[in-house]
């Protein structure tokens, strides 16, 4: 936000800080008002006098210059070459002196041109950066136009503006009279208030418009006031030059006032051509759905039906707090206007101005809370400067629609909370003049005691914590002692299921895959896609709900419901990822889902992995990508001490895996996930060209009990002997069970077994497979002889037989 310095003198004394506006910065960014930016318009036209043209001869060596001489100050005379046709001597024009510096960095010098020298330059509105009158040629300036005079100071230019960044929540500060109260307080100086008309016409401002409030919850208040016989015209200098020393351009007088006003006092007001007003009569109420409106600026609106309208009893002519309407706007034809002061619901302006793409000034300030309680006196203020800028007669019995008027409660406050909550002494009598100072009032219970009821307009004063705020940022945070507070307590230990979700993360990373970070809401229809039969996940131990659990109120469709698998956000990557280019890659997720159980939601941690692409290298066509992923599993149930754990076909596959390339997994016999190949179909549907491997386990069943007690067991003496077997079985039976009876069967001498071969071919009968395993026998209380060998051979043969009926080959 702009702030000019002349402006701000008009309610408080800063003269003392015109030639150091970087003093005056310092003080409001002290106090929480941070300066951004300071421009010194005078300094852009350093050089730049006001001339008096004495003579003006012709050029002797071009005869489309003149040679003037000009005055540039009593008595002092410059010779200066023009090419502008409409001077003449008498007139008074802009000089621009050598050592000034023009837009576009243009340094005046002395010259000469055809060989007559010039001092200076004779200058046009373009070409002192200002907006252009539509005179063609040099300024003309008014005949009292002191000579000598710096034209900064003629015309209004010698002013300092800041660039103010104001916090959100002080709405109270956007503008020149709301920050003269915060100068007046920081610099201990009175704040005087401004003009307002008091006089008014007989005549009845209810006589000429009718006015209902319907939402009176979105609109706390409303006030109105006729005026007849206004003459629309340009705004004086005075005031376009304000408005545009703030960057905001000149319409005309009485829409320049509306605007100038709020910029003063910080209430946006709007002003209707009275006579366009339909039925003479405002409404305020909320917009229909699919109702259309045209704003000031030609934009076609298609309404919510949630928005707040200012009608007449035709149409909407306004989007109330946001903008005006084409329909009823002040013109050059405007005669009677009907003067709108409102206070509107911050949230609902806000929603309006976002929604539709609206930005304006007044839609910034509502949308940041506009002291309803001086609405009527703010009008009566521009009510007077509209009368001296355009004239007209204001009517009396102006409306003054005030259905809930704002009480502020008094906050209980001492010294001593003050100090304590500052960590040094807070001084009591410079306590009370700052709150003073910001217009709190104050009544005093007891030593040291008091109740202090904040002002309307600042709505951030609401507790005793916020008066203790203010003094602190009054005073100066530099007074507040840099301490280390003394840790008394003991740091609290981190979440369980965080520190085992970190601990898993890094094991699965260590397998060569990437974490992904998914939203938990997806879309259903995505999802349902994934999961037609998501009951069927039960017999997997992943408890899956037929109905996901719907969010009230969605960001988007495609975002409108809990997820039931962690999977679907990482086939979403893979899907990215490959399309992207990215032919190979592996990733993972640890996250929640969502169910529902009666009348509550449950949420469950999963741990999900996809595989996608060839092996490379030495590795390619070694095994699928499947592997890799049964591979991370069986890694991470050793590094949890999990030793019961298997991978079989129980319960049906998954929709959306290969039904030949898949299986469930089972730990300590409880079911609790599954891996597998995805379905080629879906491969095919998606144009995916590469193998695609899934997988997700309930970490909650496979973490119980964890973290479990490390044991540790001396390493054995004795020596460790290997013994091959050669085994032909049914070429459907699964290895794993072999494999799980076999251990079974030997028992702790049994350190370990390993299939280092499995072949099918012509050397056998149909339907056969010869599987070759490694075991490895060892004992820790004595080295085995050849009777203890052969002994667990044959537990190894029968097992064989037992588990799948092979046969030693």
């Amino acid at each position: 936000m702009k702030i000019s310095l002349k402006w701000l003198s008009d309610f408080v004394d800063v003269s003392e800080y015109n030639s150091k506006p970087e003093a005056l910065a310092d003080v409001l960014t002290k106090a929480g008002l941070e300066v951004e930016e300071i421009q010194n318009r005078a300094a852009d036209f350093n050089n730049v006098v006001v001339g008096h043209i004495k003579v003006k001869d012709k050029h002797p060596n071009a005869d489309k210059l003149s040679l003037c001489q000009v005055e540039v100050a009593p008595g002092k005379i410059e010779q200066i070459i023009c090419g502008a046709q409409n001077h003449k001597v008498g007139d008074k024009v802009i000089v621009a002196l050598p050592g000034a510096v023009l837009p576009g960095n243009f340094a005046i010098k002395k010259s000469k041109i055809r060989d007559v020298e010039s001092n200076g330059m004779l200058c046009s509105f373009k070409e002192l950066g200002l907006p252009e009158s539509g005179v063609d040629g040099i300024v003309i300036l008014d005949a009292k136009a002191k000579t000598g005079q710096s034209f900064a100071e003629h015309g209004g230019y010698d002013d300092v503006t800041f660039e103010l960044k104001v916090t959100p929540n002080r709405a109270d500060c956007l503008s020149h009279y709301g920050l003269a109260r915060e100068l007046g307080c920081l610099l201990s100086k009175p704040v005087k208030l401004p003009e307002v008309q008091s006089k008014f016409a007989s005549s009845s401002t209810k006589d000429k418009i009718k006015l209902e409030v319907i939402e009176a919850e979105l609109c706390p208040r409303y006030c109105g006031r006729y005026i007849s016989g206004v003459k629309i015209g340009p705004s004086p200098a005075w005031l376009k030059n304000r408005l545009e020393a703030i960057g905001m351009n000149s319409i005309n007088n009485v829409v320049d006032v509306t605007n100038y006003v709020m910029l003063e006092m910080g209430q946006p007001l709007h002003a209707f051509d009275a006579d366009l007003i339909k039925g003479a009569q405002i409404k305020v109420r909320r917009a229909e759905k699919n109702e259309k409106f045209k704003t000031l600026k030609e934009q076609e609106l298609t309404l919510k039906g949630d928005e707040l309208l200012i009608c007449d009893a035709e149409k909407a002519v306004a989007l109330a707090g946001v903008i005006g309407g084409m329909n009823s706007g002040v013109s050059e034809k405007t005669e009677n206007i009907f003067l709108e002061s409102a206070s509107f619901n911050a949230m609902s302006v806000r929603k309006s101005s976002r929604q539709h793409g609206v930005d304006t000034d007044s839609a910034y300030r509502f949308s940041r809370g506009v002291d309803a309680s001086s609405a009527l006196s703010i009008m009566d203020r521009a009510i007077l400067l509209i009368q001296q800028v355009a004239g007209g007669t204001a009517f009396d019995n102006a409306y003054d629609i005030y259905s809930r008027p704002l009480v502020k409660k008094p906050i209980a406050i001492t010294t001593q909370k003050v100090s304590d909550r500052l960590g040094y002494q807070a001084d009591e009598k410079l306590f009370l003049q700052y709150m003073k100072g910001l217009q709190i009032k104050v009544e005093v219970k007891s030593a040291g005691e008091f109740l202090m009821t904040p002002p309307l307009f600042r709505f951030d004063l609401e507790q005793d914590m916020d008066l203790v705020e203010e003094y602190a940022r009054l005073h100066g945070y530099e007074h507040i002692q840099e301490t280390i507070p003394a840790l008394k307590a003991e740091p609290a230990t981190h979440d369980a299921n965080y520190i085992m979700d970190q601990k898993i993360a890094g094991l699965i990373r260590t397998e060569g895959f990437h974490q992904a970070f998914n939203y938990a809401f997806v879309s259903e229809a995505s999802e349902s896609k994934l999961l037609p039969n998501a009951g069927d996940w039960k017999a997997l131990g992943l408890s899956t709900d037929e109905q996901a659990v719907r969010i009230k109120n969605p960001l988007s469709e495609d975002l409108g419901v809990m997820r039931r698998t962690v999977l679907l956000g990482l086939w979403k990557n893979t899907l990215e990822n490959i399309r992207s280019g990215n032919a190979a890659g592996s990733l993972f997720e640890i996250g929640p889902v969502f169910s529902k159980k009666e009348n509550t939601y449950v949420e469950s941690r999963r741990l999900s992995l996809i595989s996608w692409g060839e092996p490379l290298g030495v590795y390619a066509a070694l095994a699928p990508a499947v592997y890799q992923i049964k591979t991370a599993l069986e890694k991470l149930f050793q590094s949890l001490q999990i030793t019961a754990y298997s991978f079989g076909t129980t319960g049906a596959p998954p929709a959306f895996v290969h039904h030949g390339q898949w299986a469930s997994i089972t730990v300590e016999g409880q079911p609790v996930g599954f891996i597998g190949t995805a379905h080629p179909g879906l491969l095919m549907n998606e144009k995916i060209r590469v193998p695609v491997a899934v997988g997700e386990i309930d970490l909650q069943s496979v973490l119980k009990g964890q973290p479990r007690p490390t044991k540790f067991k001396s390493l054995s003496k004795f020596q460790m002997i290997e013994r091959d077997f050669a085994f032909v079985m049914e070429a459907a039976k699964p290895i794993g069970d072999l494999l799980k009876e076999i251990k079974k069967s030997c028992g702790s001498q049994l350190k370990d077994i390993l299939v280092f071969d499995i072949y099918e071919g012509e050397k056998l009968a149909a339907g056969q497979k010869s599987v070759a395993l490694r075991t490895f026998f060892q004992s820790h209380e004595s080295a085995l002889t050849d009777a203890d060998l052969q002994s667990l051979s044959q537990k190894v043969i029968e097992a064989a037989k037992k588990s799948v009926n092979a046969a030693l080959r």
